[in-house]
């Protein structure tokens, strides 16, 4: 149970980073990208973007918040779930980033692309920023939720 827990409570904090890029792109545009990484990684490899984008986000909000329950158990806590956000995010910046065609942390040639196309990114600090902060709020989500939900003490694997 304590497992299902986590992997809910990171679709959760996922579900929030999800919303929030979809406000940024369609309702606000100030989102520097015109799809959410995961849909741009999808689209890259030559697959169709539905429904493997949503796939690929929310398993990745499961897969980090079980591994926050896994590495800290009842240690868990909102620092360390930014902790491993920030970890999560220089992944994304050092290895996901480059292999999208946005380069390191942002830095690649991405903007010279249509704007219109969904693999555009925006140049400047704003794909950086963007994403630090919605790493970050996914991690104080899962900090905060596993050691919540998931009673320690009496929890079973």
């Amino acid at each position: 149970m304590k497992w299902t827990k986590a992997a809910i409570v990171g679709l959760i904090g996922s579900l929030v980073m999800f919303l929030l890029m979809m406000l940024g792109i369609y309702g606000t545009g100030i989102a520097p990208f015109n799809v959410p990484p995961s849909a741009a990684f999808v689209i890259k490899l030559g697959l169709p973007a539905k429904p493997l984008a949503l796939i690929v986000h929310f398993g990745y909000g499961a897969f980090w918040s079980l591994l926050l329950v896994y590495w800290y158990e009842e240690r868990t806590d909102i620092k360390k779930g930014l902790g491993l956000a920030l970890i999560a995010w220089l992944i994304m910046m050092v290895i996901y980033s480059p292999i999208i065609g946005w380069g390191f942390f942002g830095f690649g040639d991405a903007f010279t692309l249509a704007p219109s196309s969904p693999l555009y990114l925006e140049a400047g600090p704003k794909y950086i920023i963007s994403t630090l902060v919605l790493h970050l709020i996914f991690g104080a989500i899962i900090g905060w939720g596993n050691p919540r939900w998931i009673k320690f003490s009496t929890a079973k694997a």
